[in-house]
């Protein structure tokens, strides 16, 4: 099975020189053809201002010309793959399948209703509730018997906490939320979108102070305490400087001390980015001073949210804050407010496309599209279907019999089908998974579900795919870009990190011109705020890196930090002035630096091994120009100059 995740973006775009003579006939549609087949200006247009700003007057024609490199390509790619008919093999058109059918869902969904779900959602962002709750675990393929028993017992509780009883307490010893034992089943300020979608409606829906449910999730059933209701608080922006912990008392402790010591450096004058460099173990983010990206309530733990959102001015740093991951120094870059509906819209119809409201929403367009079809139930075969099952089913070992003269009856009809009883047959022989906690009435009534889901939403489709072009273009980008990835990974990728004998050889062919490494010094560098420690340091350098830190950060935990490094001559003034082996140190502003260079390596070439990344990815690069020559051999372009002339010239008016 070709793997999902390796597709998007949906195609790589590289330059390569346009190679164009030939013109086609005038032709205002096509825009030009590689070997005989032709490729619409339509098409361009479209993946031309999907991927760029549309182009100003004067940038028009350089702007165009440009994408157009790419975009040629990016054709002769997928042309070469259904060439030798990679569009064709089990697992592309597996893949494509699934993606057909997740695309169209958009397509099929009704605007109206998405569109109140949208505004719902952006209604409710501007509060933030804080709720607990008790959890009663139920699957939605529990037995009946069992769901009664769940919802009796959250009833059950329900009455001892409206009764009086500390909701805290009965949490920790009712709630099958494992949490609930630590925090009394109080799960914070959170906003909409952020908890599962019959959870939210109940918070949102209801007061402060309400004891809420039975309400059903797919989690189970939930009884719901309001605690609080408050006004958005917005975003903040920050950085911080984190010190990792282990739950372990010494590790908490040791993690604090060196916090509190890194926030005494800020405090007198030490430079934030130079701490945080030095310092911080969050690898994400240390080389860039910390910074995090914009976060609102209920995105990261609540004790870095609140203390974040607790700083007031613009540089303002928080003392050590505790999170479950370490210490947190945090820094305020900037705040703002709720962002409008117009610029939240997008992102809120990505984000319900995902949730589990999108289910209410594909439940009202299956309605509707049922309608639009005509759909008939043929309820006398319905009423018998039953019978064509046994408890094997459950077992996930149920066949049918195939000389049933019965398979032929039309078990439902829409305006351009008929299917019988034998489809949906076959259908849940395929799709029957073992059971062992559902009922067969249940799991038939759940089969035949998917079954008239998934027939409705096909015959919609089809007609989707002929009349609605920005779907055709969508299916189009998805088609070529498995096509696409498939072929530069057989021939450009995968040749690259396989044959390890060619990349030697293009290694020794480009070491010259793209490899050198000056002289270098191969050197332990240490940095304190004591010059006093690093002459220590300088008369114990038979130590190890590791022997020394645990020597001189025992009672202090920032005395010394250490480093081993390679460094070109040239890269460090200080250094070169120095160059030759032996120790020398260096004062910095708030800091002294012990250098201590071990050896000096004459001029050569960088190692393969040491930069086997940076080889592989310029052989891909070479190897996907030499293919790209080939195919423009093989297709040769005839481009539609009128027809090019006249579109960028619709910019330059």
């Amino acid at each position: 099975m070709i793997q999902t995740s390796r597709l998007l973006p949906f195609f790589i775009l590289f330059v390569f020189p346009l190679l164009s003579i030939a013109q086609l006939s005038n032709d205002k549609d096509i825009l030009f053809q590689l070997g005989d087949e032709p490729y619409s200006l339509k098409e361009f247009n479209y993946y031309f201002l999907k991927n760029s700003e549309e182009p100003s007057a004067d940038s028009a024609k350089i702007k165009i010309n440009e994408y157009l490199d790419l975009y040629v390509n990016f054709r002769l790619k997928v042309k070469e793959a259904v060439t030798q008919g990679k569009d064709q093999l089990p697992d592309f058109k597996e893949e494509f399948e699934g993606y057909k059918k997740q695309l169209a869902e958009p397509y099929l969904m009704q605007t109206k209703v998405n569109e109140e779900m949208v505004q719902e959602a952006y209604n409710r962002m501007t509060f933030e509730v804080s709720a607990s709750h008790i959890l009663v675990k139920s699957d939605n393929d529990t037995n009946p018997e069992d769901t009664l028993r769940a919802y009796q017992k959250a009833v059950e509780i329900k009455k001892k906490v409206a009764s009086g009883e500390d909701f805290e307490a009965v949490a920790a010893q009712e709630s099958d939320d494992p949490s609930a034992k630590q925090n009394g089943g109080n799960l914070g300020y959170f906003s909409a979108l952020q908890m599962v979608y019959p959870f939210e409606n109940a918070v949102y829906k209801n007061e402060v102070g309400e004891i809420v449910g039975p309400v059903k999730t797919r989690f189970g059933y939930h009884i719901i305490k309001i605690n609080n209701k408050r006004q958005a608080r917005g975003q903040v922006l920050a950085a911080h400087i984190m010190i990792r912990s282990k739950p372990d008392t010494i590790s908490i402790s040791n993690s604090k001390n060196k916090a509190q010591s890194i926030y005494g450096n800020i405090k007198n004058g030490a430079d934030w980015k130079e701490q945080c460099k030095l310092y911080s173990d969050d690898i994400r983010t240390k080389s860039n001073s910390g910074e995090l990206q914009w976060f609102g309530t209920g995105n990261l733990v609540p004790e870095f949210e609140n203390a974040a959102f607790s700083l007031q001015k613009i540089g303002d740093i928080s003392e050590p804050v505790q999170t479950r991951f370490g210490w947190h120094i945090i820094k305020l870059l900037d705040k703002r407010g709720m962002a409008s509906f117009e610029e939240m819209k997008a992102d809120l119809e990505s984000k319900i496309s995902r949730d589990s409201r999108a289910k209410d929403k594909k439940s009202t367009t299956l309605r509707k599209l049922k309608s639009s079809q005509q759909f008939r139930m043929n309820d006398e075969v319905w009423q018998n279907l039953i019978d064509s099952f046994d408890s094997t089913l459950l077992e996930a070992k149920w066949n049918y019999d195939p000389s049933n003269p019965e398979l032929s009856n039309t078990l439902f009809t829409t305006s351009g089908t008929n299917y019988s009883l034998e489809d949906f047959l076959k259908f849940a022989h395929e799709k029957q998974k073992e059971r062992k906690l559902t009922s067969l009435e249940l799991y038939i009534d759940q089969l035949y579900n998917q079954f008239e889901e998934k027939s409705i939403f096909d015959e919609e489709l089809k007609l989707i795919e002929v009349n609605n072009y920005d779907y055709q273009m969508v299916l189009d980008e998805y088609r070529s870009g498995i096509l696409l990835f498939n072929q530069m990974e057989e021939e450009v990728w995968n040749k690259a990190i396989v044959d390890s004998v060619e990349l030697q050889v293009f290694y020794e062919k480009n070491k010259k011109k793209n490899y050198k490494l000056a002289e270098h010094a191969i050197v332990r560098r240490f940095v304190s705020k004591d010059s006093l420690i690093l002459q220590k340091v300088g008369s114990q350098l038979d130590k190890s890196n590791s022997e020394l830190d645990s020597l001189f950060n025992k009672e202090e935990p920032l005395t010394l930090q250490t480093f081993d490094e390679k460094i070109e001559q040239g890269k460090k003034p200080w250094l070169d002035d120095r160059w030759e082996v032996g120790t020398s140190i260096q004062k910095g502003e708030n800091y002294f630096v012990l250098w201590n260079i071990r050896e000096i390596r004459p001029d050569g070439y960088k190692a393969l091994k040491e930069i086997k990344g940076m080889v592989i990815s310029d052989y891909q690069n070479e190897l996907e120009k030499q293919w790209l020559k080939a195919m423009r051999k093989k297709y040769p372009l005839k481009l539609n100059k009128p027809a090019l002339k006249a579109y960028i010239e619709k910019f330059e008016k």
